[in-house]
């Protein structure tokens, strides 16, 4: 054999740094590696810098490296800034001495032919071209050995096995991989160091997730334990890029961030530096039309290009989880760029353009959202709630009032709609600066704020939407379409106890043309029932139907049916639980989650007077849940207020007074659930003085947020109690309900009569009797009727 010059070949040999901490939240990546090395010829990590690729392909080597006899060497290629040296650094790491005039990287290749080797070739990207040639020659030369490449950058050669590493996990707060990497370094720094107080566990936490769970952000803060504590850190997050600093020691591209970031900064071509810095100025992400539009690029193909080339380099990351790509930068890469930005004197140019983009689309978008766009506007005010929020903040802060009016006002008119009620505020905030700038949409900022009674700020709500028609009447401003602000004026009178004032403002509205009778009507219909004229608003429910659906927004639909559902609550309960049903799987279909507590909680009210109790728990249940968890405060008053009534009637009277306590606290609820205080009295009577008073004041010392999470605590408990209260088993598993409807059928009873008697719509009894059948084994009244004769389900003389 002839002598290459190879130093320490052999077992156990190489040249593998031995790490000096424990690799942590990575054991089943690492697995990943593992397996992926042997099996295949070359496997590349790439990710972010400081992500640990590195770290993470050390631990795999040394795992690995009792597979590979000949060793597992390390080919460390930072340092090298010439792409002709980089066969040098192959030659230098494995020992192998240059042979005369043969090519370098090819007497590398006939020495590592053979072998059982693993060689770690670690930081590609800024020679990527170099590296990815040598790495060819190797494993062209050779079936035995093996190359795991790290790379900010994919390497994209025949037989590449490709592995993103990601941040550690943020899931799970103070139990997560970050939080836990953070401990373990910071109690290298400080001994004891641990996460006992609330304040440090906390500004832990957010340390991680404002780093992203970067690995080597994370080590550089938790160092700072030695000096500092978490809450101060946490507290100089702002300047991380100063802060941050690691060992002097350390390579020069990880002693900061900062070094980190720019590594890979410094390798991009003056477009793609161009591009990533335009990326800094969106929040939350962004898609190839936005980032052209801000860039003032028509050329999509050419972005598209250099935004691929950034995905792969790492500083930028595709998300394909929806139908078009969306992008993001991680929040530590975002503020690098976004100080090279700065440096280069765009930044406020750029800002302008992105808070201009945001007004004109979220304008766009409004104007499609009465009618089967609906569904497109409001999910993208979702998908971009981040860069509205940071657009407005930015054109006011600017003094760009007509930007910020087009951002905050066309927001929250869609957004509400999705429970984004935070837009909503941003539309009051916005008014003052507003209307003294004379903005041309004016009118439609007033509407939007008229919003503001689902928050609970009803007499304000009605003050914007009545100054909002106002002004529509001038020839200077740009109005919402006829009659919506009317409209929003009535929901806010409403909220604020003036029925009466709904009533004749809805039927304004109600007799406009064109989209506006989509809600008009069905408003109307809303005042006529609540006011006592319900064969009035009955006559009006088909063609209150009729004209959302020819609009054909998901939204008016869901409404409507709601309205539809309360007008016949007062004459045919079957009819009003079928409007309701419908109205749930359309919502449930068309994801118009806006109106699930409204559906739920009506319907269970319809059920406490004379229905099912377990349905209406349920019902309520669902209700309280979803106004609480979206903030719709207005409604949630109602909802708690409405509970008591069902808690009487199931015997849990304690509870009932509890809320009603509650409820003392909230002046509105006397007057939207009126029964409440006729309800107050009968509690103390059946209580005594003493007990109920007790019992209200517990209440009284609960906010509206406690009240609702113990009305849902108590509607768990009163379920329980009524499944307990059926004596004996129930035969094949049927719950008291099914045996109700079981009784019926076996009685002859039709479907319809059925759902007469128990006070459930003909649908809700079809399912039962569907779900009878599937529990006893049986296809036809006519066999159930016999299996319930036979278990003792109903006598002889009962059975149909």
């Amino acid at each position: 054999m002839q002598d290459w010059g190879v130093v320490s070949w052999g077992p156990g040999r190489g040249n593998l740094p031995v790490a000096a901490t424990s690799l942590i939240g990575r054991a089943g990546l690492q697995a990943e590696v593992t397996d992926l090395v042997r099996a295949n010829p070359l496997v590349t990590l790439s990710g972010v810098g400081g992500v640990g690729k590195t770290r993470l392909a050390v631990a795999a080597g040394a795992e690995l490296a009792p597979e590979f006899p000949d060793g597992v060497w390390m080919v460390e290629l930072a340092p090298i800034s010439d792409p002709a040296s980089v066969p040098a650094a192959f030659a230098t790491a494995l020992g192998i001495t240059p042979r005369g005039d043969d090519e370098l990287i090819a007497t590398v290749a006939e020495a590592v032919a053979g072998r059982r080797i693993l060689l770690v070739v670690d930081n590609c990207e800024h020679v990527l071209a170099a590296a990815a040639s040598a790495i060819d020659s190797i494993l062209t030369r050779s079936a035995t050995a093996r190359v795991l490449a790290t790379s900010r950058e994919y390497l994209w050669t025949a037989g590449e096995a490709l592995l993103p590493v990601a941040p550690l996990a943020l899931e799970g707060g103070v139990s997560s991989d970050a939080v836990a990497l953070f401990v373990e370094r910071a109690r290298r720094a400080r001994p004891g160091f641990g996460l006992g107080e609330p304040d440090t566990a906390a500004a832990v936490v957010e340390i991680c997730e404002t780093l992203d769970g970067l690995p080597l952000g994370i080590e550089l803060a938790a160092a700072r334990m030695a000096a500092m504590s978490a809450v101060e850190v946490r507290d100089r997050l702002d300047s991380r890029f100063r802060l941050l600093t690691g060992p002097e020691l350390a390579p020069a591209r990880h002693l900061t961030l900062q070094h980190a970031v720019g590594w890979s900064y410094d390798l991009l071509d003056d477009d793609e530096r161009a591009l990533f810095r335009t990326a800094s100025v969106f929040s939350g992400g962004f898609d190839l039309t936005g980032v052209c539009a801000v860039a003032g690029e028509p050329d999509e193909v050419g972005i598209l290009t250099r935004l691929d080339s950034l995905v792969r380099k790492s500083l930028v990351v595709a998300d394909h989880a929806g139908a078009h790509t969306r992008y993001h930068l991680f929040e530590t890469i975002r503020q690098f760029a976004e100080d090279r930005l700065s440096e280069t004197g765009e930044r406020e140019r750029l800002r302008d353009r992105h808070a201009e983009y945001f007004g004109g689309e979220a304008t766009s978008r409004w104007e499609g959202w009465n009618g089967p766009g609906w569904r497109e506007a409001v999910d993208w005010v979702e998908v971009e709630l981040a860069n509205l929020r940071s657009g407005l903040r930015w054109s006011a802060g600017r003094g760009h009032l007509d930007v910020a009016t087009d951002i905050a006002a066309h927001a929250a008119l869609t957004g509400f709609s999705v429970e984004l009620f935070e837009t909503i505020g941003w539309a009051e905030e916005l008014l003052a600066a507003a209307a003294e700038a004379d903005a041309a949409r004016l009118p439609r900022l007033y509407t939007a704020a008229g919003y503001a009674c689902f928050v609970g700020r009803a007499e304000a709500a009605a003050a914007h939407a009545h100054r909002a028609t106002e002004l529509e009447a001038l020839p200077d401003y740009e109005p919402c379409e006829p009659g919506y602000a009317t409209f929003v004026e009535a929901l806010a009178q409403v909220y604020c106890g003036h029925l009466d004032r709904y009533v004749e403002l809805t039927s304004t509205v109600a007799r406009l043309p064109g989209p506006s009778r989509a809600y008009g009507i069905a408003a109307y219909v809303d005042g006529l029932q609540s006011a006592g004229r319900v064969e009035e608003a009955l006559a009006l429910t088909k063609q209150a139907l009729a004209a959302a659906r020819e609009v054909g927004n998901p939204y008016w639909i869901a409404y409507t049916l709601w309205i539809v559902g309360l007008a016949f609550s007062k004459a045919d309960a079957q009819r009003a639980l079928s409007a309701w049903d419908e109205g749930v799987e359309f919502v449930g279909a068309h994801g118009v989650r806006f109106f699930t507590g409204f559906i739920a909680r009506d319907a269970a009210r319809l059920h406490t007077s004379d229905g099912d109790l377990d349905a209406a728990l349920e019902l309520f249940a669902s209700a309280v849940q979803a106004f609480h968890q979206a903030g719709n405060l207005a409604q949630l008053v109602i909802t708690v207020a409405s509970v008591p009534a069902l808690f009487e009637r199931v015997g849990r009277l304690e509870a009932a007074t509890t809320l009603v306590g509650a409820m003392s606290r909230v002046p509105a609820s006397r007057h939207h659930v009126p029964e409440l205080l006729e309800l107050e009295g009968r509690l103390a009577d059946r209580l005594g003085a003493e007990k109920s008073a007790r019992f209200k004041a517990f209440g009284a010392a609960l906010d509206l947020s406690q009240a609702a999470e113990y009305a849902g605590e108590q509607i768990a408990i009163a379920r329980r109690q009524l499944a307990r209260e059926v004596d004996g088993a129930r035969p094949g598993g049927l719950t008291r309900r099914e045996l109700q409807v079981l009784r019926l059928v076996a009685d002859g009873a039709t479907t319809r009569e059925i759902s007469d008697q128990l006070f459930i719509s003909a649908k809700t009894a079809d399912h039962h009797i569907q779900h009878i059948y599937t529990k006893v084994g049986v296809s036809s009244r006519a066999t159930v009727a016999r299996w319930a004769l036979e278990h003792g389900v109903v006598e002889s003389g009962n059975a149909g």
